[in-house]
């Protein structure tokens, strides 16, 4: 299930922006060149009666600090405001390398190992998320930092928040350079596909290469892909030989387009950095430097080759062609794009999260277009040069007839598959903005015979995976399988051709050959769509009604028992379902019963303290955690409110459609003696007596 955090990439700005919950930066902070000595374990330096405030210097922030004149070790300080969290966490974007965390003298969080002289290995730069105990305001939060890198400090983000605020600020951070990175895998999908296409094939293979390395950096940086597998070191290798190796094919593909003029310069460019990427490898998975150490001497070398290559472009740019204009130019501004972006890495600027990843975004995409553009020019020469063929071949012997006539078959054979191809992405474009995975099988089952058109397609098979399992025989039928994370692979859709007994068998076969193909992309694009379902559905917040859903009640119930029992208080716990909403549902229809959830959701809102949470559980069912309140405050809640839904008249597109009851049912803790940890399943048999008692009642379950 960890799979879904990574394809939230997919997830729309509106289910991000549900993190509501109080964040603060942290300010005022501190500054303290040197390690400090420990006593019994526990840093002198957090010891209000050991520490001298004089030698703690304030600073903006905890980044760039200055009279550093080769030191390694600093402590940073700074005072936790008091804002009122649930989950309370210190979130750090980065550290400059290694550091372990103290709240007073207590050590909370430690992020690689520090030897007796207060230094430590290289160990990533991953992101940190600091867990705070629930009387963490006013206290001191100290930071001890070890670093023979360059920079030495904490970067980015410093706020404290909520957990669950967070992950959900990790998911926005990386929603654009993910979704950024699977449209660079697409591309080079795209390039690796046409280079196969091709005879001269490294104008695409470059490109893919290219869009390959691209992606792989961006993933690499993304903060996302922390919350799939936490391999600091793993993540910054993926992100650093992408980064490097991006110079690399930029080289070759500078050096494809301008091979005249360049001679062996780019390609001399190119070996350089392939050479820089190996000798990288070496000395670091050796242990003989760390990956850090890399990063500055790439930044001044990539500088170096940046302006040697516009320089080159600039003074050639006269006597190229427009296609070389074109991708000179679009290499122009990716290099204008790279040069901010170590400006701002490198501590020249303050520090912005600059959308570096949009450069080469853009520059892959007009090498995308020059790349077809130029394919086309050399198909329409192809095509020309088969109709002058014919010409010629037809004045021949009548021994050679059946040469033409072959030739002429494998060229319908690639205008019909061309055709093919050019539909089936027309399709999968309309397919993307889905919002649902019914929705686009619906469209497939629509639109799928225009893509073999002229050749008689049926679409036989559109479920929700009822009856057919993986190994399933379907006869002659081919099947567009989706990968449910659940269930695995699984059948969605199954079609077949209707006639082919008038093409020859090289034509089936060529046809067939499509078919596999457009199965694996339709199944990668409805894949991608039924994850992003599943991430919607995972959400804390239910769509419909605006409460909050089962994953969060499933959460919020282990928090409160556990607060519950901890301070001995009371906890009361409601199940009310809708009184037969069935019957509703098909008297009026579900936009009305959708209307009347919403309704009572509305109600439960008003009526319950701010305390409570109120959650929708699953369909026509809903639970209420109630901290702090007795049986007979449950109770007299549950009474009053059968009252209010009983009373509220449901009118849907101006029309009565009478009113609503419900059945409650309540099992409660009086704080004494051992928590019930089945409390869940007593509400709900009480429910279930409250149904059979003849409903529109509320009943508590035996203690």
């Amino acid at each position: 299930m960890r799979l879904l955090i990574l394809i939230m990439l997919l997830v729309s700005h509106g289910i991000l922006s549900a993190a509501t919950s109080e964040q603060k930066d942290l300010e005022n902070w501190q500054y303290r060149w040197g390690d400090s000595p420990f006593v019994d374990g526990k840093p002198v330096w957090t010891m209000p009666d050991q520490e001298s405030h004089a030698d703690w210097q304030s600073i903006p922030k905890p980044t760039y600090p200055p009279d550093r004149q080769g030191q390694e070790n600093i402590w940073y300080r700074t005072t936790l405001p008091d804002i009122n969290l649930i989950d309370p966490v210190v979130f750090i974007s980065s550290i400059d390398l290694i550091a372990e965390v103290y709240l007073d003298q207590q050590l909370i969080y430690r992020f690689g190992e520090f030897d007796a002289e207060g230094k430590g290995e290289y160990a990533g730069w991953p992101w940190h998320i600091i867990g705070l105990p629930d009387d963490f305001a006013g206290r001191t939060l100290y930071f001890r930092v070890y670093s023979d890198y360059t920079d030495i400090g904490l970067w980015g983000e410093k706020k404290l928040l909520e957990r669950s605020a967070a992950l959900l600020n990790i998911l926005n951070n990386s929603h654009s350079d993910l979704v950024i990175s699977a449209f660079f895998f697409f591309i080079a999908l795209i390039a690796f596909a046409f280079s196969a296409m091709r005879g001269d094939n490294r104008e695409f293979i470059y490109l893919g290469l290219f869009s390959l390395a691209s992606a792989g950096n961006l993933l690499g940086e993304s903060q996302a892909l922390q919350l799939l597998i936490y391999a600091p070191l793993a993540k910054t290798y993926l992100a650093a030989i992408s980064y490097f190796s991006i110079p690399i094919f930029i080289a070759l593909i500078l050096n494809y387009w301008l091979a005249v003029q360049s001679g062996k310069l780019m390609l001399r460019i190119a070996q350089m950095h392939m050479l820089y990427v190996v000798l990288c490898l070496v000395l670091t998975l050796f242990g003989a430097w760390h990956l850090a150490h890399f990063y500055p001497i790439f930044d001044m070398l990539f500088v170096i080759t940046l302006v040697i290559m516009l320089w080159f472009c600039i003074r050639h740019f006269t006597v190229m062609n427009t296609e070389q204009r074109l991708v000179m130019g679009a290499f122009g501004l990716y290099a204008i794009f790279f040069l901010i972006d170590m400006i701002i890495a490198h501590g020249f600027v303050p520090w912005v999260n600059f959308p570096l990843a949009f450069g080469g975004l853009i520059f892959a995409l007009i090498l995308v277009v020059v790349s077809l553009r130029h394919y086309r020019q050399i198909q329409l020469a192809l095509k020309e040069l088969n109709v002058l063929l014919e010409q010629r071949v037809s004045e021949r012997t009548a021994a050679l007839q059946n040469y033409v006539l072959l030739e002429q078959q494998r060229a319908n054979q690639l205008a019909l598959i061309n055709d093919f191809s050019l539909r089936l992405e027309t399709l999968i474009s309309r397919l993307q903005p889905s919002q649902s995975l019914q929705q686009a099988g619906n469209m497939i089952c629509q639109e799928l015979h225009k893509v073999f058109a002229p050749l008689q397609l049926r679409v036989s098979t559109f479920n929700e995976f009822a009856d057919l399992s993986p190994n399933s025989v379907l006869n002659d039928k081919y099947r567009i399988e989706i990968d449910d994370l659940r269930l695995g692979k699984q059948t969605f859709i199954t079609f077949e051709l209707l006639d082919l007994s008038t093409e020859t068998s090289e034509m089936r076969q060529v046809i067939e050959q499509f078919i596999f193909r457009a199965i694996d992309r339709l199944s990668v694009t409805l894949s991608g769509i039924k994850h992003r379902e599943d991430l919607h559905i995972m959400s804390f917040e239910d769509a419909l009604t605006g409460l909050k859903n089962r994953r969060y009640f499933d959460d919020a119930l282990q928090r409160e028992l556990q607060l519950a029992e901890r301070y001995q208080q009371s906890l009361s716990l409601l199940i009310c379902d809708i009184d037969n909403f069935k019957q509703f549902n098909d008297r009026f229809g579900h936009d009305a019963g959708d209307m009347a959830l919403r309704i009572v959701a509305s109600l439960m809102l008003d009526h319950f303290r701010e305390t409570d949470i109120p959650c929708r559980y699953g369909g026509e069912e809903f639970v209420v955690l109630m901290p702090a309140a007795h049986l007979q405050d449950a109770l007299d809640r549950a009474n009053t409110l059968l009252e209010k839904i009983a009373a509220k008249k449901i009118v849907y597109q101006d029309k009565e459609l009478g009113t609503l009851t419900i059945s409650v049912g309540i099992s409660s803790w009086d704080g004494r003696g051992d928590i019930p940890h089945q409390l869940l399943q007593n509400a709900d048999k009480a429910l279930y007596r409250a149904k059979q008692s003849g409903r529109n009642c509320v009943e508590v379950a035996s203690p």
